[in-house]
């Protein structure tokens, strides 16, 4: 039968065809089918084909014959029983005769398609290929009738659509129902519908299957709703990094080989990988879909990190970076992204009221550097854009200099800035550690940006490259040609950029021979180079040499002098011990070099006393060299016979050329290194007798030097200033080059003595002898530097630049803790030594100086003078010593019964500073041993107390602190010093930052504070403003809330006054500390601080919360009734909280501030407060016009409170601002057409600078106040409330006539024009009428008027203003202030 169909079919004899098929029944035809397909006959085709063809439409029982058909052919295909070629073919004949299908017939195939995708067994692809043919040919029916049901074609598709949609699918058939949904034309609607349902079902599926269905998501999204499929996809991979992000550090303590966990975190990164490879591929055919990638990651910038960059959605857009297009836009938005998270991070800890609002504000670093992670699981794609990454964020960092090379960053550097560039750090190294790829870019990046950056700073790319040798030197070994390029170009960079690239090389040059070769070749060819940077960088790269190529023998003078060993028969193989013969060779070739320093510049001489104190410190065994080479250089300067007077020839050391004196020889300095190198021999050899390996030459070849020192020291004694050709008739002034010799000369002598003074003191055991020299020392030094610093200070009889800057002390850190020790300790040892010491007038205080002058270099920089400056567990010891001993010193004093004079309250204020500073570096820089350095304070009682946390004691030192302030407020007026107040405050300042934001204790601290304010009345304005801004700032970071902004802002009102004179203030305070003197611009100047700064919380917050809620509502989440609760809270807050600021700003706008200053920045805080309004405003609007919400109440009450009490108050004093600065210029000006009597016209008004500044700012003002009745007119009309009923226009802003004033202009006019002809007289009138109108337009116009109508005629606009006010405002003004008082 089946071959006799075929056969017909191929004759095209149709009509015997037909009559076949009529004689054959259905089932009959799909046994056929079903037959040859079982057998797997390639004729199943053409049988198909041939019964098609014989069962055209319009003849009876087709249509049956066909649905019959289709209904076997999709059987089969269901069963996947065909070969995908023959499959294929009859696919593409059953699409061809779908269109002539009738409407009912596609409509039971349709419903045979929803029952196989609901049924247990999921269709296959091939089986799907035809439901999109299907469903658009149900959409082209004009009519679809299925039982008994009657609809359009379309309406039916949509049915079915709904249908299948709407049941549920099996995992298997997810892939392949979106890939048919691709080819179905669908509406807006529907096709929203469809993604929606696939996007749910990502969950469900195998990590396999993910990739290839996030594929057939992107192509539907081509149709549209791509930011629906994008958000969809980063949202299912972002909650699979959550579920797996402690996955990583389990897997690292899992002993478990077979770990399913580890197993399933490996796929899931895989899976990533390939999804962000198949987004990639599909945005460079589909740009739009780029385009839509950036929106999506630009709306939610304002939402916080975590919702902005998850590690998937980062990843994807720097795998997105790629493409050309979108490049700049991409970077710009991470750089931009990084820095925002590190503001808001920064902002948020410093604000009680944000962290109450936003409970979680997480940095991007986590999410980053999980992203870095993330690429070592084959994501090629991300890692060039993780490169560009990195180096961009540490391209944002560093001041610009504006003149010349900028050799280091800031010393201290702090804020969001140098946190991005952390963050770049830490990227570039990971990344290079990971993968090998871009080993070799890093490199080149990093010595490009060394080389080539001149005018920002290059230390962060040098700690870049320390930190790459640190933790990875065997994989710069591969690259040790770039490194050795790198040496050409040393001589060229700037000292501080040279030393630290040999710095962060210097590991390298123990592994590679050639390295360290070609390293000495450079810095002897810059030892001998004409320029000064060069001989620098050579001296400092053999000092840093000599530092870590440690001598493990002996080395004695002879063999220092000798330099024959060549550095290339030295060498060092990594992996045999080290052979410390060949160190001794190199460090003796490097000294015999660094002898040729000592006939250079003095910078380099300078550079080399330095550096050889640390190079001994480090290297010990070199001590004898090193003493032999400085007793050589010294003896060119000291004068060895005893009878000749003085003991140093000061004329070698210094210059001449021309009437020009320079220094040549540094001998303060040489003579220091002299002394440290000598004490720190003592040192060595006493350890090294007390293990037994003394050795006794060195002892002889140090006890030459140590003769010379002690005969020096007594020689400096009895010298006095007139044998150095200095005495108090001498000239210090830097004007003339007798003065800058004489002071050169008087520098030298200085730092001789204080090094003199340090080597009595530790060269060995303390005697009365030694005291005696060391006071005898101080008093030569007190004597030459008060007759240099009366000199120099009054050189001229006027401070110019010939002013020489008082020099750095010589003493050491070490020297100044120990000498305190003596001095100011509690310890009974050495009392009688402590007695001669202190007794000694001004020797404690100039002690206490240099601490202090070391302590704020130390805060300043982080590092100073000496070998214990540059040692950060030294700085730290000693810093903690210095703390205790300060500390106890100022408690012993406080104790004193007797009254202290000038001297005793200059040494404690001195005691409070350098305890404000030793805390400052131990809470900024060493807060990670914080707790060791509160144990060395010491205080009484503390041993006593059990502390359960860092905060306890920190909680307790503050106590202690608080109960010794207390001591000095509760003395006697008269003996109260102001200045050790706010000291005490300063230090309680540096303890309470390091306070964690949510101790319990930090609202007793801010109580207490507010005590004192309220209750200690304070003359001292510098104390008023440091206790009012601990009080603002630690309320603002622990408290929260801004009433004493309010009550500050009514102290200011009641002891100014009003603006009205009518208006009598009662003058109470709520604060004591505020008075007439106070009040304006100090107490002023920090209320209008903190309320910009609280307006700037509430500016983000109102950024952040639309931005939330944008989300929200484009997103359409489930569970929005706690969104909802949580942004209406917010809201109340913001309300609550500008309603506190319009109170506040209510006080100042009626305040008679001076003009000036105060009411500038009153006028600019008055902008800020109406811009923030307009934005509240604008938010609320937004909600209306999304449908997404309504204002409340709260809201209502604000633009109530806005209109009756900032608004007309704000052009009253306009009006007042005007007034005052009009009637400052009158009297000031000079009479109108006089000169003066040499001809030259008067000089312009005193006042008019500052007025012109006011014409700029009060129109900014008026702009913002009807920039916020703009949008609350729209508010009003969206909301139905009338919310302008408390907004009036005042008077200020209409046009004011002034008769008298025109009627003067106009008569004045009239006289210049009088002896004109009658036609000049027409034209005069004509003029005057002219004028009458402009000038009318120049005297109407209120401070919105153009600039330039002001400074023209100030005088015909300004008067009229005071003198012709409406009588009703002024007793209006009156009358509400009066009825506030009363109440």
């Amino acid at each position: 039968m089946d071959k006799k169909i075929t056969s017909l079919a191929e004759e095209n004899k149709l009509e015997e065809l037909r009559a076949c098929l009529q004689n054959a029944s259905n089932d009959e035809l799909c046994q056929m089918i079903e037959r040859k397909v079982l057998k797997g006959r390639n004729d199943t085709f053409t049988l198909v084909r041939a019964v098609l063809l014989g069962s055209p439409i319009e003849s009876p029982g087709s249509v049956d014959r066909r649905c019959a058909v289709y209904r076997q052919c999709i059987s089969a295909l269901q069963k996947n029983e065909l070969n995908n070629k023959m499959a294929s073919e009859l696919i593409g004949l059953l699409m061809l005769e779908a269109d002539s299908l009738p409407g009912q017939t596609l409509a039971e195939l349709a419903g045979i398609y929803i029952d196989c995708i609901k049924s247990d067994t999921p269709p296959t692809s091939k089986c799907l290929e035809l439901l999109p043919k299907i469903l658009s040919a149900l959409g082209s029916q004009d009519r679809v009738v299925y039982a008994g049901n009657q609809m359009k074609g379309t309406e039916y598709k949509g049915h079915v659509l709904n249908s299948i949609c709407s049941c549920r699918w099996s995992a298997g058939s997810v892939v392949h129902l979106a890939a048919m949904f691709k080819d179905v034309p669908l509406t807006s609607d529907e096709l929203r519908f469809v993604l929606e349902k696939v996007l749910r079902m990502l969950p469900e599926l195998d990590m396999g299957d993910i990739p290839a269905l996030t594929y057939q998501l992107l192509l539907l999204s081509t149709k549209g709703h791509k930011k629906l499929v994008l958000e969809g996809v980063i949202k299912f991979f972002s909650d699979q990094d959550s579920k797996h992000r402690h996955t990583d550090e389990q897997q690292e303590f899992s002993e478990d080989l077979l770990d399913e966990t580890g197993a399933s975190l490996e796929t899931l990164r895989l899976t990533e990988g390939t999804a962000i490879l198949h987004i990639s591929l599909t945005v460079k055919e589909h740009q739009d879909l780029g385009r839509e990638f950036i929106k999506c990651l630009k709306s939610n910038q304002n939402c916080g990190a975590g919702k902005t960059l998850s590690p998937f959605s980062f990843a994807m857009a720097l795998s997105l970076a790629r493409i050309n297009r979108f490049k700049d836009q991409i970077f710009d938005f991470l750089k931009s992204t990084v820095l925002k998270s590190y503001r808001d991070v920064e902002r948020h800890g410093q604000s009680s009221w944000l962290q109450d609002i936003v409970p979680d504000t997480s940095a991007v670093d986590d999410y980053i550097m999980q992203t870095v992670q993330n690429s070592t699981y084959g994501w090629d794609h991300v890692i060039q854009g993780l490169v560009e990454l990195g180096f961009l964020l540490m391209d944002a960092f560093g001041p610009k200099a504006p003149f010349g090379r900028i050799d280091l960053q800031p010393s201290m550097p702090s804020g969001p800035t140098h946190q991005a560039c952390k963050l770049g750090t830490k990227i570039l190294l990971k990344t290079f550690k990971s993968h090998e790829m871009v080993r070799s870019e890093i490199l080149d990046q990093i010595f490009n940006r060394i080389i080539t950056k001149a005018t920002t700073p290059v230390s962060h790319f040098l700690e870049l490259l320390g930190d790459i040798v640190m933790a990875s030197p065997a994989m710069l070994l591969d690259s040790v040609a770039k490194v050795r390029e790198m040496f050409d170009y040393v001589s060229m960079l700037s000292p501080g950029s040279a030393e630290g690239l040999l710095r962060a090389i210097q590991p390298l040059l123990k592994h590679s021979m050639a390295l360290k070769d070609a390293l000495m070749v450079t810095l002897r060819k810059a030892m001998f180079s004409r320029q000064l940077e060069s001989r620098k960088i050579g001296a400092s790269g053999f000092l840093m040499v000599l530092k870590h190529f440690r001598v493990l023998g002996g080395v004695r003078s002879s063999q220092a002098s000798q330099s024959s060993l060549s550095t290339s028969q030295i060498e060092v193989d990594i992996h045999s011990v080290v052979s410390p013969s060949s160190h001794e060779g190199l460090c003796l070739e490097i000294l015999g070099n660094l002898r040729r320093c000592l006939s250079q510049q003095a910078d380099v001489r300078l550079l080399l006393y330095q550096g050889l104190i640390e190079v001994l410190d480090r290297n010990s065994q070199l001590g004898e060299a090193i003493l032999s080479m400085l007793q050589a250089q010294l003896k060119s300067y000291y004068e060895r016979n005893t009878d000749i007077s003085p003991p140093l020839r000061l004329d070698t050391c210094i210059i001449g050329q021309g009437e020009q004196v320079f220094l040549a020889e540094p001998l303060a300095h040489l003579i220091c290194c002299i002394q440290q190198c000598l004490v720190k021999c003592r040192e060595q050899s006493g350890q090294g007798e007390s293990e037994g390996g003394g050795d006794e030459d060195d002892g002889d070849g140090a006890s030459e030097l140590e003769g010379v020192m002690s005969n020096l020291t007594d020689r400096m004694i009895t010298a006095e200033m007139e044998d150095f050709e200095l005495d108090k008739s001498a000239d210090y002034s830097l004007a003339n080059c007798v003065g800058v010799r004489n002071n050169i000369f008087a520098i030298l002598i200085l730092g001789t003595y204080e090094a003199l003074m340090e080597y009595a003191f530790l060269a060995g055991k303390l005697s009365e002898t030694r005291v005696r020299h060391i006071l005898q020392l101080y008093e030569n030094y007190r004597k030459l530097s008060e007759v240099v610093r009366e000199k120099a200070g009054g050189a001229g009889g006027k401070k110019t630049k010939s002013v020489a800057k008082a020099p750095q002390s010589l003493l050491s850190l070490k020297m100044v803790t120990q000498i305190l020790h003596v001095t100011i300790g509690d310890s009974e040892k050495d009392s009688d030594l402590r007695e001669s010491l202190v007794m000694t007038s001004d020797f404690l205080k100039y002690i206490l100086g240099v601490a202090l002058q070391k302590l704020v270099h130390l805060q300043d920089n982080g590092y100073c003078e000496g070998i214990e400056g540059r040692c950060k567990p030294r700085i730290f010891l000693y810093t903690s010593q210095l703390a205790g001993l300060l500390l106890g010193y100022y408690i012993r004093s406080q104790g004193d019964d007797r009254n202290p004079g000038v001297r005793e309250r200059q040494i404690v204020t001195l005691t409070l500073e350098g305890l404000g500073s030793a805390i400052a570096i131990a809470t900024q820089q060493y807060s990670s041993q914080l707790d060791k350095f509160l144990d060395s304070l010491d205080l009484e009682g503390s041993d006593r107390q059990q502390f359960e946390s860092l905060d306890d004691k920190i909680y307790f030192n503050i106590k202690y602190l608080q109960r010794q302030l207390a001591t000095v407020l509760g003395g006697d007026e008269d003996q109260r010093c102001w200045r050790q107040v706010g000291l005490l405050l300063g230090v309680i300042q540096h303890l309470c930052m390091a306070l964690s934001p949510r101790y319990m204790q930090c609202e007793h601290i801010v109580a207490w504070l507010e005590k004192h304010a309220r209750e200690q009345a304070i003359d001292d304005l510098s104390l008023v403003k440091s206790l009012l801004t601990m009080l603002l700032t630690l309320g603002r970071r622990w408290r929260g809330n801004v009433v004493a902004l309010r009550d500050l802002a009514q102290d200011i009102h009641s002891q100014i006054g009003d603006i009205d004179p009518d208006i009598e203030m009662d003058g109470c305070t709520n604060f004591a500390v505020v008075s007439v003197r106070s009040a304006a611009p100090t107490v002023l100047q920090l209320v209008v601080q903190q309320s910009d700064q609280e307006l700037d919380d509430i500016d983000w917050v109102i950024s952040r919360t639309r931005a939330e809620h944008q989300v929200a509502v484009t997103g359409q989440t489930g569970g929005e009734s706690p969104q909802l609760t949580q942004r209406e809270g917010h809201e109340k807050s913001i309300c609550t909280r500008l309603g506190m600021l319009v109170n506040t700003l209510h006080e100042l706008v009626q305040t008679s501030l001076p003009v000036g200053t105060c009411t500038e920045h009153l006028l600019k805080l008055l902008v800020r407060i109406y811009t923030t309004l307009t934005s509240l405003v604008k938010y609320n609007l937004w909600m209306y016009t999304s449908g997404s919400g309504h204002m409340s109440g709260r809201f209502e009450k604000l633009v109530k409170l806005s209109g009756s009490n900032l608004t007309q108050h704000c052009y009253a004093i306009i009006t007042y601002i005007q007034a005052t600065e009009s009637e400052k210029v009158q009297h000031a000006a000079p009479d109108k057409g006089k000169k003066k009597k040499d001809g030259k016209k008067a000089a312009p008004p005193a006042g008019k600078g500052s007025m012109l500044k006011q014409t700029r700012t009060i129109p900014n003002l008026v702009f913002a106040i009807e920039q916020y009745e703009r949008f609350l007119i729209q508010l009003s009309k969206k909301a139905k409330v009338n919310l302008m009923e408390h907004m009036k226009h005042s008077t200020s802003r209409d046009f004011r006539i002034n008769p008298s004033v025109l009627a003067r202009v106009a008569e004045e006019q009239q006289e210049s024009s009088g002896d004109e002809s009658d036609g000049s007289l027409d034209n005069s009138s004509h003029d005057d009428t002219h004028t009458q109108g402009d000038g009318q337009r120049v005297v109407n116009r209120d401070s919105s008027s153009d600039g330039s109508d002001q400074e023209n005629d100030h005088s015909v606009v300004n008067r009229p203003q005071v003198s012709q006010e409406p009588a009703k405002k002024r007793p209006r003004l009156g009358t509400k202030r009066k009825g506030k008082a009363s109440s």
